[in-house]
């Protein structure tokens, strides 16, 4: 290391800038969460049928109606306000759908984890994973627990109008002395994405997106932030697209709901690994 001043603030300048490449993993994350929702296109292929009695070649088929109450105990369990339904979303739902991201999100969320720490040995510069873990903790707890049994022993005991209300003042008065606004906040939205999470279809890209958004707080890249921020607006696009009067094609609606945001995380996770080989 050379003496004169300024050529040691231009090697430390170039050390810095090293270790936040090191430092940034978010790619691989971005890589395996992009698959795992592409993997997710199967359990949304529509059921079709005809009216009985119909030649089913003679004759348009059509997705085929259902109810909550033909559905499996643990379908029931999961979607404790129901699921959304209608013209975009074209698919019959099944308990499969739910196994699927639970099992896929648990294991996405431990392989993070463990692609951090394996990191931190490696170059030597740890980014914290604290914040995503307990966001993702959280969010993959609270609609398999906490939204069903608050809908069934308190919200669907009282009405909503009373448990809404008292449940928020609860969480205010719970978080409001122990942290900042900030985090009061972000607490009352994290309950809000739980039941979103159990009422759409496309509902577990919610928690996904909570998980990524904690890991955009931990990384500090312009490149995660914003590749975040897009995922998460695909997300309520693809959940809410009715009512912007969007409906995809019916023979691609279920494949595009799934790789549009999968092709976002795909893509922020390429550009992040290229950005961090060329600062290398």
């Amino acid at each position: 290391m050379t003496e004169d001043p300024k050529s040691l603030l231009t090697e430390l300048s170039e050390m810095r800038k090293r270790a936040r490449a090191d430092r940034h993993g978010y790619w691989l994350p971005f890589l395996l969460f992009g698959l795992i929702t592409l993997g997710a296109t199967p359990f949304y292929t529509p059921k079709l049928c005809v009216e009985s009695g119909q030649d089913p070649e003679l004759v348009q088929p059509h997705v085929c109606s259902w109810s909550s109450a033909d559905q499996h105990w643990l379908y029931n369990w999961l979607h404790p306000t129901g699921q959304m339904s209608g013209p975009t979303f074209g698919f019959h739902p099944t308990v499969a759908a739910d196994i699927y991201w639970i099992i896929a999100l648990l294991c996405g969320y431990l392989a993070v984890v463990w692609w951090y720490r394996w990191r931190a040995a490696q170059v030597g510069v740890e980014t914290p994973t604290r914040v995503y873990a307990q966001v993702t903790i959280f969010m993959l707890v609270l609609p398999l627990i906490g939204v069903p049994v608050l809908s069934e022993l308190f919200f669907g005991r009282v009405g909503w109008q009373i448990a809404l209300p008292v449940t928020v003042a609860v969480i205010v008065a719970a978080t409001w002395r122990v942290r900042s606004v900030w985090f009061t906040l972000a607490v009352l939205a994290l309950f809000a994405l739980a039941h979103f999470a159990t009422f759409y279809p496309y509902g577990p890209m919610f928690v996904l997106a909570a998980g990524l958004a904690g890991l955009a707080y931990l990384e500090r890249s312009v490149v995660c932030t914003v590749t975040v921020a897009i995922f998460t607006a695909v997300v309520i696009f693809v959940n809410e697209a009715g009512r912007f009067f969007f409906y995809w094609p019916f023979d691609v609606e279920h494949f595009a709901s799934t790789a549009l945001p999968a092709l976002v995380l795909l893509v922020g996770g390429i550009i992040g690994s290229v950005r961090r080989e060329m600062a290398r």
